[in-house]
């Protein structure tokens, strides 16, 4: 099962800059000035234009404001505004001719270590006729240094009630993509976890990839990447998994999207799908969407709905699992 937003537009060049008699020029920003634009032209090299003569602007990098330290991301251009979502996450909207200076971010900060992360809990607590315990936590870093992204999470998981006890899972991953080319990166996927609710003493998968990312802003961020994966399984109770195959190499098809609206909310999805190069019947995905909303800087609510799906599963267990949690996080 796969889920694919239908409405992302997709731009085939880096930016355009967009001329009040109609032209339109392909290229990147090089600056923004007080009086005019520098702009570099995929067929001129290095053009100046007054800023009058600008109809809009689009480009994919953060920029660097003069009056605001952090990173913004410019979202939207028509003529005398500009929309910018910055590096605190809100919206903002600016005169164009009254910007004294805008550039590239990467290069007025050279090449930094961009360090984001977030740390959530939530769950289900129940007591009275029904008890019934669910805690859900989970750290997830990003660290950017130039090209190269490092993505770490850790998932925490307990169940209880009153037919099961302590079922926990645990899951430890690291993400790297090396961003070689414009919006193609090289990725390298590893991942160890144990969940007892699945029969999984100790699975780790280790994978290469290649992928493509359409938008990386602080406002909307889609990426899809395909690549291969070798799983290694043990199970805690082996005469439950007699047919499952203990390691093997699978195709692995992950998406990731992310899209925040003007007010606040933020929805996102993340999605895998893993399909074994032997047996055509074994194959799982994942799925995770969920609605961020803050509540005061730096504090949000978080609910989201999780979906797995195992095709060749213990004997005693069903194919699908689901779940909504509600919960609250931290980021910066």
């Amino acid at each position: 099962m796969l889920f694919l937003p239908l409405f992302v537009s997709l731009n085939a060049a880096a930016g355009v800059l967009t001329l009040d008699n109609g032209d339109r020029v392909h290229g990147e920003l090089v600056v923004v000035e007080r009086e005019q634009v520098v702009w570099k032209s995929e067929n001129f090299g290095e053009i100046k234009v007054d800023k009058s003569k600008v109809l809009s602007m689009d480009v994919d990098v953060d920029l660097k404001i003069a009056g605001r330290e952090g990173p913004c991301a410019l979202v939207g251009h028509r003529r005398e505004q500009w929309e910018l979502y910055c590096d605190e996450g809100a919206g903002w909207v600016m005169d164009f001719p009254a910007v004294d200076r805008a550039e590239p971010y990467i290069n007025f900060v050279g090449n930094p270590v961009v360090f984001h992360g977030k740390v959530s809990a939530g769950g289900v607590f129940e007591s009275g006729n029904r008890e019934r315990e669910d805690l859900d936590t989970s750290i997830n870093l990003d660290i950017r240094n130039g090209d190269f992204h490092h993505l770490i999470n850790f998932l925490y998981q307990n169940q209880t009630d009153s037919e099961v006890e302590g079922l926990e899972k645990y899951q430890l991953g690291y993400n790297l993509r090396w961003i070689f080319a414009e919006r193609w990166f090289a990725a390298a996927n590893s991942a160890v976890e144990r969940e007892e609710a699945r029969n999984l003493d100790l699975g780790t998968t280790l994978g290469l990839g290649l992928g493509y990312l359409f938008f990386d802003t602080a406002k909307t961020a889609f990426s899809l990447q395909g690549g291969i994966s070798s799983l290694q399984e043990d199970f805690i109770d082996t005469d439950l998994s007699e047919d499952q195959d203990d390691s093997f190499a699978a195709g692995r098809l992950a998406l990731n999207y992310r899209y925040k609206f003007a007010l606040g909310p933020e929805v996102y999805l993340d999605q895998e799908t893993l399909q074994s190069l032997d047996r055509s019947d074994d194959y799982q995905a994942t799925a995770k969407f969920g609605v961020r909303t803050p509540l005061v800087e730096g504090v949000l609510m978080e609910i989201a709905y999780h979906w797995l799906y195992d095709n060749t599963p213990s004997l005693d267990l069903e194919k699908e699992d689901t779940k909504v949690t509600v919960g609250v996080g931290y980021q910066w």
